[in-house]
């Protein structure tokens, strides 16, 4: 692979698979689908919103967001800006999410309604160099300084008729030296940071996709992740990179309901979340066969588990009798250090 930054890949991509299926999303009580054109007509949207706003190269945007398709889409339009992300947990406090702010001085916020986080809206005033919080799942808004991820779109897709070119240009100019990412310490009580460029996170794309070449464009991946680590953001871009499709739950009691109309043949999950997964499964069996239980419960079709450090005893175990291969994919955790 020839691409430099996640622009380039994006573009790249795009050109390559045009209207085929990307992502599909619970619409209801039916999926929608949306192609390579649709996500990419989507990100541009973004992109031109922001820009009008003032948004560009060099501007940080915190992301206190799970990994839904709002938040993917969101990212990569900050990157086409040339912009920095900077991810948080939406189950982190609002007095964190607040003290990350004023320590990362971000322009926008991007934020997950219903978790923790979302009491940042109470406390606007103190984070004095937003100029805009976009929220989603969209909700009645009562600050000029909010806005519904819905508007953004609409706006956008107006925006984008006159900025295109210049969209153009600044997505073209952006290279790999380009810082790309800032990552918080865990649990700090100040905002320390680890910054990844482009470069390196097409370096670790590349890296991850070499390590799960069993992988091809006819998979359907699938996940629901609410860690800020840079696995759980960036294994997602993997599907980009590697040009297949995927589908995103929106919430973890979604992930359970979604997973077995979505049937994956690819799961993304940290350790901690198989370990998880696995607890609920076992807890459940009614005199049935763990494997077999834990298979059904995953949609039947998983063949390949992506996961950021490799499960041990029981987990393993469990999840090996179900006949799925477990990949442990460090090279995204790595860009740290």
């Amino acid at each position: 692979m020839s691409e430099k930054t996640i622009p380039e890949l994006l573009q790249n991509r795009v050109k390559e698979h045009g209207a085929r299926l990307l992502y599909q999303r619970r619409d209801g009580w039916s999926w929608k689908q949306i192609t390579w054109l649709d996500f990419d007509r989507k990100v541009k949207n973004i992109a031109a919103f922001l820009l009008d706003l003032g948004f560009g190269r060099g501007d940080r945007a915190l992301v206190v967001s799970s990994n839904r398709l709002e938040a993917i889409s969101s990212e990569i339009a900050v990157l086409h800006l040339g912009g920095v992300i900077a991810p948080m947990s939406p189950d982190e406090s609002a007095e964190r999410v607040i003290g990350a702010a004023n320590e990362l001085r971000p322009k926008l916020v991007f934020l997950e309604r219903g978790h923790p986080a979302e009491g940042v809206l109470d406390s606007l005033e103190s984070m004095g160099s937003v100029d805009r919080i976009i929220v989603f799942p969209d909700d009645k808004i009562t600050n000029d300084k909010v806005l519904n991820f819905r508007a953004v779109l609409k706006f956008g897709l107006m925006k984008r008729k006159k900025l295109e070119d210049e969209l153009a240009g600044i997505y073209k100019n952006i290279g790999p030296e380009f810082p790309a990412a800032l990552f918080l310490s865990p649990g700090a009580d100040q905002a320390h940071t680890a910054e990844v460029s482009e470069g390196d996170l097409m370096e670790a794309l590349q890296n991850a996709s070499l390590r799960c070449h069993q992988l091809n464009a006819e998979d359907q991946s699938f996940s629901y992740l609410t860690d800020a680590s840079p696995f759980a953001k960036f294994v997602n871009y993997l599907t980009i990179y590697q040009g297949s499709r995927a589908a995103v739950a929106e919430g973890r009691k979604e992930f359970y309901q979604d997973i077995v109309e979505v049937m994956p043949t690819v799961l993304f999950e940290t350790r901690a979340g198989l370990e998880e997964l696995c607890r609920k499964s076992l807890s459940g069996l009614n005199g049935r066969q763990p494997g077999k239980k834990l298979m059904t419960d995953l949609g039947n079709r998983v063949k390949h588990i992506l996961t950021d450090s490799m499960p041990e005893g029981e987990t393993e175990a469990l999840i090996t009798s179900t006949g799925a291969i477990i990949i442990e994919v460090p090279e995204f955790n790595l860009l740290l250090g």
